[in-house]
Parts: C-alpha cells; sequence; structure tokens
C-alpha cells in the first residue's frame, strides 16, 4: 500500500489517504469507544424491573408501621412509656425499604414490650439535624425519652436485639 505525501497519521499503525477518511475512521473509533462505557439497556432495566418487583412483594404486608410527623415526635417519643425504636428512613432508599420488614417483624414480636415508629428525615429535617442523621436508615433506640443506641444502616432481626439487649437488662 502506497502513501502520498499528504497521509495523515493518528493513532499509531492507521494510515489515512485524505482528510474525509481521516474524519470517518475518527467517528468510527469514538463511537466503538464510547460503547465500552455504556452498559447495554436491555439487561440493567429487566433487572431493576425484577428487583423492584421483588422488593415490593418483600414489603407487602398488613400492618404498616407509623409514620410520626415532626410535631408528634414529642409526645409519640419523648414522652412514651415504653422504650421506642425510631427509624429515620427515606422514601426513595432501597436499604429503608429492605429494613422495613425486619422493623415489622420486631413490632409484631415486641407489641406492648417496644414501639416502633418511623419518622420521614426528609420531611423533619429539623428532627434530622437534632439527632444528626447523617445517611437512612438509621435506628435511634429511647428509653425515657433519653436517646440510648444508634445503629446506621440495614440489620438482621437478630443483630438489632443484640444491641438492644443490654438496655432491656
Amino acid at each position: 500500500m502506497e502513501t502520498s505525501a499528504n497521509a495523515v497519521r493518528i493513532f499509531g499503525g492507521f494510515n489515512f489517504m485524505n482528510p474525509a477518511e481521516t474524519g470517518q475512521a475518527l467517528r468510527c473509533i469514538l463511537s466503538l469507544s464510547a460503547l465500552r462505557f455504556c452498559r447495554p439497556r436491555g439487561t440493567g432495566c429487566a433487572y431493576s424491573r425484577i428487583m423492584l418487583n421483588k422488593t415490593e412483594n418483600l414489603n407487602a404486608r398488613n400492618d404498616p408501621l407509623p409514620v410520626i410527623p415532626a410535631v408528634d415526635f414529642k409526645m409519640e417519643v419523648l414522652e412514651s412509656k415504653q422504650p421506642v425504636l425510631v427509624e429515620f428512613w427515606a422514601p426513595w432508599s432501597r436499604p429503608c425499604q429492605v429494613l422495613d420488614s425486619v422493623l415489622q417483624e420486631l413490632a409484631s414480636a415486641f407489641a406492648g414490650e417496644l414501639k416502633v415508629v418511623k419518622v420521614n428525615a426528609d420531611d423533619s429535617l429539623d428532627l434530622s439535624l437534632w439527632y444528626e442523621i447523617q445517611s437512612v436508615p438509621t435506628l435511634l433506640y429511647f428509653v425515657q425519652g433519653n436517646p440510648c443506641l444508634r445503629l446506621v444502616g440495614t440489620a438482621t432481626k437478630e443483630a438489632i436485639l443484640a444491641k438492644l439487649k443490654p438496655f432491656s437488662d
């Protein structure tokens, strides 16, 4: 293959005869390199739909946990006679949705002994700032109106009970 005097050389071994061929090849190379950074849409979308349906089925229950607005927090949590486990959550958070079923199990297993409530961290910014909530889900355990324990993130029912045990004695 002969090259002319006005041949353009870019990208190592590629020789292009004129600027038009150079531009066309460059567009192809850039298009192919862009595909490496973009995942195929079909697989990711299908997987997220499966996970969405699975999470919704896991969270299906008869008796949802009460969501306490900021104005009722003092009466429902701080002045409560029984210990209260408060989840600071957000509706857009997947970990919060996962933890929801665990908290529902705790609420039904310890009905009358332990009160389990939720506070929307986005809607109650004053409470989130007061209790220094930096990520959701965050669990705060109140005994006689005092916060005694903080758990950040998801946990199993057994792990939560193990953390609460020293305060129940």
